[in-house]
């Protein structure tokens, strides 16, 4: 597709617009509804994506301007069905109930309570960059600039021999209602990625409009002026047993949103392992971890959750004790208390690809700061593994040990100049918590950054810890 085909993004008006019209439409829908019925949950996610992949040296348009995935939970007598289906489309929706109604199960679930979003809601939309990325051409421009200038930078510094990357806009927008109303919210960001020799790289997520940027047209370069050359394996290194790694924060914030949802959900674990009680001692006292989706600037924050249910802040882990747990509507209704706000269809309480379940887990990650700052924590051993991406992670739903290939790191060294982790020669595996019965969790003996980084869903530090190879 050539740049003059491709079609430009809505702008700030067109966006706020379609989200109060998809709104209007869910609610009207509910209001004509006559099937016979106590109540229907309507969850609607649409995503649009605009931008453009870098291959090599040509640029290749990604667009999709519209991927609709809907959730429909029916309630009758007792129980409860739950169908799916991937576009707004009224008829879809009435065959969806009567597929709901064919498979419900008794669950003893009270009707919904009308939707509510806390007041006020995190800033996760930025209209002016919304208007400043509408352009096809802009996008285009700044994706070309980011490879471009990577590629010139290649020839002051030989070795590049593959470029992928993408600079993209995406816009999500959520729609929750039932038969006591609607709530809406309206998110979008901007992100590139780039990757160099598929051996390493770098990312970005941008909330607000930024003053220049010129940072992500240096992204590439930059990425490729720090990238080490050597390339090394963990028998390079002597490594047996365990090794002193550092998490960058997004790998952090990775394996606590993989893992969080096992471990902190009051209902309990996989494989009827009892939940964790309030005041059991997780990690070590360094560690604070709270779920804010309140945070503002950060594009995973939402004032409700999917199921209509204001967020809230809660406190997860003070001081290596756990002090609150995700408490779900249905758990609250049994249990007594407040429902945490906290159940996501997709991973992140973003959209996705595979629709799933409502389940606990985080709105937006923040972890307090440490006492040390990076550079004396890296300066206590000769060397140390800094990993900044993963693949292939699994982890365990009953014991929540992980496992995983470390796609991009580096090592830190005080004798030599860093070295690249050789792709394909590294694993990483553990378990992150300290777990009533089971083994012990690398935050026991973990040491936190003084710095924090926006990973654009979450606040973390750099994370030091011994992990086994």
């Amino acid at each position: 597709m050539r740049l003059d085909a491709a079609p430009d993004g809505p702008g700030s008006a067109a966006l706020t617009d379609e989200l109060d019209l998809l709104a209007h439409r869910v609610g009207r829908f509910l209001q004509r509804l006559d099937a016979d019925v106590d109540d229907v949950e309507i969850w609607v996610g649409r995503t649009g994506r605009y931008g453009w992949r870098v291959q090599a040296r040509e640029l290749v348009p990604r667009m999709a301007p519209q991927v609709d995935e809907v959730a429909i939970r029916v309630h009758r007598a007792g129980r409860v069905g739950e169908a799916h289906v991937d576009r707004v489309d009224e008829a879809a929706w009435r065959e969806a109930i009567q597929q709901a109604l064919l498979h419900a199960v008794p669950t003893g679930e009270p009707r919904p309570a009308a939707p509510c979003a806390r007041r006020p809601g995190p800033m996760t939309f930025d209209p002016e960059l919304a208007d400043q990325l509408a352009p096809a051409a802009e996008l285009h421009r700044l994706a070309f600039a980011m490879a471009d200038n990577t590629w010139h930078e290649a020839e002051r510094i030989p070795g590049l021999a593959q470029v992928e990357g993408e600079v993209a806009y995406v816009a999500r927008r959520y729609v929750v209602g039932s038969k006591g109303g609607v709530v809406a919210s309206l998110h979008a960001h901007l992100e590139a990625r780039i990757e160099l020799n598929r051996a390493y790289g770098d990312v970005m997520h941008q909330t607000h409009a930024p003053e220049s940027y010129l940072p992500l047209a240096l992204l590439g370069p930059r990425t490729w002026r720090t990238m080490p050359r050597a390339h090394v394996t963990p028998a390079d290194l002597g490594f047996s047993g365990h090794a002193p790694i550092v998490f960058h924060p997004r790998v952090l914030e990775t394996l606590l949103r993989r893992i969080g949802p096992l471990v902190f959900d009051a209902e309990g674990r996989a494989g009827d392992r009892p939940a964790l009680t309030e005041g059991v001692e997780i990690a070590s006292p360094g560690v604070t971890l709270v779920d804010d989706p309140g945070l503002d600037g950060l594009s995973s924050s939402r004032p409700f959750d999917d199921q209509g249910i204001p967020t809230r802040r809660t406190p997860i882990v003070v001081r290596g004790r756990v002090t609150q747990l995700w408490r779900s509507r249905a758990h609250a209704a049994r249990m007594g208390g407040v429902p945490s706000g906290c159940a996501w269809r997709i991973g992140d309480g973003g959209a996705g690809a595979h629709l799933r379940r409502a389940r606990p887990g985080f709105g937006s990650v923040l972890m307090e700061r440490g006492e040390v700052g990076f550079h004396d924590i890296v300066s206590t051993v000769d060397t140390s593994i800094l990993i900044h991406a993963l693949d292939d992670l699994t982890v365990d739903p009953v014991t929540g040990r992980f496992s995983a290939a470390v796609r991009w790191g580096v090592t830190v060294e005080r004798r030599h100049e860093s070295r690249l982790l050789a792709p394909g020669a590294w694993r990483v595996s553990g378990h992150l918590f300290s777990l009533p019965g089971g083994p012990e969790g690398l935050l026991d003996e973990a040491l936190l950054s003084r710095e924090l980084y926006d990973t654009g869903t979450g606040i973390l530090p750099y994370c030091f810890c011994r992990l086994k190879f």
